[in-house]
């Protein structure tokens, strides 16, 4: 942070003073900008936007009002590109409102709008601007904090703690191909409306913060973290033109609830939607062949999942603690269910495990307490340890097992007790019986398991958001009339 620091100052009286500029230059509106040469690192005849004074003892407030950062100046008879924003540039400018960043600009470091606390509007054009290192710089954020798990200064504070509270309005160039990491972090004091064009947006004042972003731009990829903790965003729709994703994009976006995912999508990232409490309706792209660590996690308004054909994981805790989470149909292309995938979630009451599925992870479904139904339809070789451990509903409730034993381990069923029917596919459940870990929960006689199995060849089905039981090709409604659906 610019501050004046009287011990430091004192020992500057017997050093040579080095202003944190090396140029002054006025835009044609009169307005001062204040540069460092940089070409020695940044290319040739390049600068960095900088500030007035020195390091020790800066100006707190010499940019005021409205400030457009030019994409190339000249002094001393050379032409210089403008390609960055140095640390603290406007860090504490009190006075600044409008802050206009042009297409030439690559990098803005650390802290570059710390305090800005009357900063309204940023007109945002830089059409490369990359993400910096760690821990040199911090990526560029007008947020309330940003990178706060990363850099700390001496006493253990964020170091990144920007301040800009009066936050209103941000227009991104619809040219803009990138969106650094970082970007919106924790946007949710003052931001009302990102608006992702170069046409200004007018708002008025209100107390609601961002709940809405919108692209008109096609940017290619989004960095980590880049809407983290927009605390008010309450939807957002991500352009087709994204192909690269950033981890915890949404993370801690505690009202988002309406989310539209490119088609082309892939894989969902880690903690992507980690902790975005109010999340319910949210697309599942075509081609999406993984869901990713955390994905998920504690989104407490998640109450149906329907995952897409194609997918063939889904990761470590992805669905952890989605408490409201009731019913979950997995794909028949799914092959690993990671540890403490759906550990948690307590409104779960049955699960039907696809004959793809070749393995469960340790706790995959530890804590689901109202757990009561498990159907496996096939060749999973190796349930885990504690994967069902404290489903206490499945001590009076049904698990379906394949013809083929699955291994499973001592705690597998930890907390589950032997009155749990187990109901073999065919009715041979002489391996079972013979088992050390299988062979202690009840099993009907073979008449009884037969008919029992067979039942489960009738599947839950979820087409346009309603729920379907289909058997041998044939629908029915959740009232047992047989209707006509697109599969």
């Amino acid at each position: 942070m610019k501050r004046t620091n009287i011990i430091l100052a004192m020992l500057a009286l017997v050093a040579t003073s080095a202003l944190a500029h090396d140029f002054e230059v006025k835009n044609p509106d009169g307005v001062s900008i204040w540069y460092t040469d940089v070409s020695a690192t940044y290319g040739s005849n390049a600068v960095e936007v900088s500030y007035q004074g020195t390091w020790y003892d800066a100006y707190k407030d010499e940019y005021k009002n409205t400030v457009v950062i030019p994409e190339s100046i000249t002094a001393g008879g050379k032409t210089y590109k403008v390609v960055g924003i140095g640390e603290q540039a406007f860090s504490r400018c009190f006075s600044l409102k409008s802050i206009t960043i042009p297409e030439s600009i690559e990098y803005i470091k650390n802290k570059a709008f710390e305090s800005c606390c009357h900063l309204r509007t940023v007109n945002y054009n830089a059409i490369n601007c990359r993400d910096l290192t760690l821990p040199s710089f911090a990526p560029f954020s007008f947020g309330n904090v940003a990178y706060g798990e990363y850099v700390y200064d001496a006493d253990g504070d964020p170091e990144s703690f920007w301040s800009a509270y009066d936050l209103r309005t941000i227009n991104i160039g619809a040219n803009v191909e990138h969106i650094p990491a970082f970007m919106f972090y924790g946007m949710g004091g003052g931001l009302q409306q990102a608006d992702l064009t170069t046409r200004p947006y007018t708002i008025e004042n209100s107390r609601e913060g961002v709940n809405k972003i919108t692209f008109l731009g096609n940017p290619k990829s989004i960095g980590n973290q880049a809407f983290r903790s927009c605390r008010l965003l309450r939807e957002i729709s991500l352009p087709e033109s994204v192909t690269e994703f950033g981890q915890a994009m949404f993370a801690d976006c505690d009202t988002l609830s309406e989310v539209q995912l490119p088609s082309g999508m892939v894989e969902i990232p880690a903690y992507f939607f980690s902790n975005c409490k109010e999340l319910k309706n949210i697309n599942y792209p075509a081609g999406l062949k993984r869901i990713n660590y955390e994905a998920f996690k504690n989104c407490a308004k998640l109450t149906a999942v329907a995952l897409p054909e194609g997918l063939t994981q889904v990761g470590p805790s992805a669905f952890r603690s989605c408490e409201n989470l009731k019913t979950v149909m997995l794909p028949s292309t799914l092959t690993i269910i990671d540890g403490y995938a759906f550990s948690d979630c307590t409104s779960m009451t049955e699960i039907t495990i696809p004959a793809s599925v070749t393995e469960i992870g340790n706790y995959a479904f530890e804590d689901c307490t109202h757990l009561a139904t498990v159907t496996m339809e096939g060749t999973t070789r190796l349930i885990g340890n504690f994967v069902f451990a404290g489903c206490l509903k499945l001590s009076e409730g049904e698990f379906y097992a394949p013809a083929r034993m699955p291994k499973i381990g001592s705690r597998t069923f930890e907390g589950v007790k032997s009155t749990m029917k187990v109901i073999v596919e065919g009715g041979d459940d002489s391996e079972y019986r013979q088992d050390e870990n299988w062979g202690r929960f009840f099993m009907p006689t073979a008449v009884e398991n037969v008919e029992k199995a067979d039942s489960r060849h009738a599947r839950k089905v979820m087409i346009d958001g309603a729920v379907y039981i289909e058997r041998n090709g044939c629908y029915f409604d959740i009232l047992g009339n047989e209707v006509k659906v697109k599969d």
